[in-house]
């Protein structure tokens, strides 16, 4: 049951990792905008500009998923860009907050799925050494007692048998 519960887990978890190609283009195109700023302003004015954003703070908190523990990543505190006077620098940083919000989602995915992989490996080969050296050596060992325990159970009637003729001769 573990091993179909993380299997299921895993291909959710894929389902949401298709999104990483958009997201990677969006942080592409939010990167070639920033360059032609910097090309534009300088790097000290736009650099300038950039400390006077707040700090993106983020609040970690491991969740279990069938008993493996998994990161669960959420925004305590948004960075403020109110304090950028650039017009321009203030819609890339904008931009650039809307896709690090959908990149931490992403990587989150990404953590969950290695860890989930690594622990679906770990109970199928739990599984296969049940399904093929545990089990059939249980099998094997309940066939050879239930034949002894029969074996001892004719042997056992047989005497029973002799038994009650010596008896009978007796009488």
């Amino acid at each position: 049951m573990k091993r179909d519960q993380l299997a299921s887990e895993i291909n959710k978890l894929l389902g949401k990792l298709k999104e990483r190609e958009s997201v990677e283009k969006s942080l592409m195109e939010v990167y070639e905008t920033l360059k032609a700023i910097y090309s534009a302003q300088g790097y000290s004015s736009v650099a300038s500009q950039a400390a006077a954003v707040t700090e993106l703070e983020v609040k970690a908190t491991p969740i279990s998923i069938m008993g493996v523990v998994v990161p669960e990543i959420s925004v305590a505190k948004k960075p403020s860009m109110a304090n950028i006077p650039n017009l321009s620098t203030y819609d890339v940083a904008k931009r650039l907050n809307a896709v690090l919000d959908h990149l931490l989602e992403i990587s989150v995915v990404e953590a969950r799925i290695e860890i989930l992989a690594r622990e679906l490996m770990v109970t199928n080969r739990k599984v296969n050494a049940l399904d093929k050296v545990l089990i059939p050596g249980i099998m094997e060992s309940i066939a050879y007692i239930e034949g002894k325990l029969e074996e001892e159970m004719l042997e056992e009637f047989f005497r029973a048998k002799r038994l009650k003729k010596v008896l009978e001769r007796e009488v």
